[in-house]
């Protein structure tokens, strides 16, 4: 078969070839105003084939959208994304009216510079399988979104391409309000198995219900070095059950946000995640948990839990609509400081630095302060100081006075934390800062003297042994300086009443 029959062929068909016929055959050249069904798509065309990076397909004529006309723009449109090197985000949100969109998908497969692809309308009737050539020869593809209605068989096949052609550069993958349900997201999910070095899965508004969550768990559970690090599952109808499931799979990630707002969580859910947070490889910073009706009880769950954990340093919900009140409040207040002892306040949690919305409006005064001592250089010194305006010294009595230095220390540590966070203290209660620091001497001295109080004999005898301590090292300060004059003289003499031998000794030191 000749090549001008393969190329009649190509143009009958309209794939890749025809495109490549017509621009580098008998068309040489072609203009991209005589393919294209407007201007803006003219343009784009034109850009596209110098070094576009960045390319919108909608139904909005904005700069950088291609609006899919009349005519064969989507087949031409695909083959200079085939041809490009330099694209890397495609985002298509509408097909239009056009035709030879398997012309447009065969384009796509061609391409190896895209980075990010985002989905935002259904294929009409092409299947995602058909995008199987891209993922396989892609190795810079690292996001990957979808933002439409996904059908079960639709779900199928993206997880049938995604297990079959693994993506190793894949970092985010999102379904945003894709309606996915349980059976379209375990799909998904039993297809994620192969992919720990995800770092972030957004999977809002797509209802997965304790069957989503079972499998997405026990995917996380598969992987042996996971990467992830931002969780998405707001909207999707995980109740304190799928909760719990879920809470056994993400032990084994390196999640630093987590997101489950708009869900129908209460306090024995948030209950179940206490192993999770007590644990030693908890590295979550963020939690969000808006619109949940969990009350006091989840309140008083979510302080238990923060107990002790070293990472979370945002809780996000709003209070009055997760029916908190003053007994809610009063546990997050105690989570920050307990004043129960000094003991009880310094391990008090000195890391979380938001409780409540955003800007925390509605978070109580105490609180707000208490979290921003948590923001200043050793927060607990500020928290003992605050809530302890007379120190007990007595517990420390039983090391007597060995500890005395320690407690020296201590206030010296407390002058240099307050010096390293005057500024912010000033900026924002200036009349506290002043207060504190004429009452830090006060209360060291104050400390001192319930020592010497609570053991006034050990002071005393402390004191007499001091002193002999000092007489006897006069003593040997003056046997050092003895022999060393002796020596200076020529040496100690055998006999001391030898006066010529002193005489010796004596012009000896004159010579030197």
């Amino acid at each position: 078969m000749d090549v001008e029959t393969n190329r009649q062929r190509a143009m009958e068909r309209r794939d890749f070839g025809y495109y490549e016929a017509r621009n580098r055959g008998c068309y040489r050249d072609v203009k991209s105003k005589d393919i294209t069904s407007c201007k803006g798509n003219a343009s784009i065309l034109q850009r596209l084939r110098a070094s576009l990076q960045v390319l919108d397909i909608s139904d909005h004529h904005v700069y950088n959208h291609f609006v899919v006309g009349e005519g064969d723009d989507l087949g031409w449109l695909g083959y200079f994304i085939g041809k490009s090197k330099y694209l890397y985000d495609l985002r298509i949100t509408s097909w239009g009216e056009g035709e030879n969109i398997e012309a447009f998908i065969e384009g796509i497969n061609r391409n190896q510079s895209i980075n990010s692809l985002h989905i935002g309308t259904d294929l009409r009737g092409v299947s995602f399988r058909n995008l199987r050539p891209f993922f396989r020869n892609n190795n810079n593809l690292y996001q990957l979104e979808f933002n439409f209605e996904v059908g079960l068989e639709c779900a199928e096949s993206i997880a049938f391409v995604l297990d079959e052609n693994r993506c190793q550069s894949l970092e985010s993958l999102r379904f945003e309000d894709c309606n996915l349900g349980e059976d379209g997201f375990a799909v998904i999910a039993t297809a994620l198995r192969t992919y720990p070095e995800l770092e972030e899965l957004h999977l809002q508004h797509n209802n997965i219900g304790l069957m989503g969550c079972t499998a997405l768990a026990d995917t996380l559970r598969g992987w042996e070095a996971s990467n992830l690090k931002h969780l998405d599952l707001d909207g999707n109808g995980i109740d304190d059950q799928g909760l719990q499931t879920l809470a056994a799979g993400i032990t084994n990630t390196k999640l630093e946000e987590l997101y489950l707002s708009d869900n129908l969580i209460t306090g024995a859910g948030l209950r179940s995640m206490s192993d999770y947070f007590q644990s030693e490889s908890c590295c979550l910073k963020t939690l969000n948990v808006l619109r949940n009706d969990f009350g006091d009880e989840g309140a008083v769950a979510l302080a238990d839990i923060l107990m002790g954990n070293k990472s979370l340093t945002s809780l996000h919900f709003i209070s009055h609509q997760s029916g908190i009140t003053n007994p809610g409040w009063a546990a997050f207040s105690k989570l920050l400081c307990d004043p129960s002892s000094i003991k009880s306040t310094y391990h008090s949690n000195h890391i979380i630095t938001t409780i409540g919305e955003y800007d925390m409006p509605r978070t109580p005064l105490n609180i707000r302060r208490y979290l921003e001592l948590n923001e200043y250089p050793h927060p607990a010194i500020h928290k003992i100081l605050k809530s302890h305006p007379d120190l007990d010294m007595e517990p420390f009595f039983q090391w007597k006075l060995k500890l005395l230095p320690v407690v020296i220390n201590w206030f010296e540590n407390c002058r240099s934390s307050m010096l390293a966070s005057s500024g912010m203290m000033h900026a924002n209660y200036p009349q506290e800062e002043s207060t504190q620091r004429q009452n830090l001497q006060s209360r060291e001295l104050s400390a001192l003297y319930k020592f010497v109080r609570g053991m006034p004999a050990l002071t005393v005898i402390s004191y007499w042994q001091q002193q002999v301590i000092n007489i006897q090292a006069r003593r040997r300060r003056l046997d050092v300086e003895e022999e060393t004059a002796w020596v200076r003289l020529g040496g100690r003499p055998r006999d001391e009443g030898n006066v010529e031998f002193i005489q010796i000794g004596t012009k000896r030191m004159r010579q030197e």
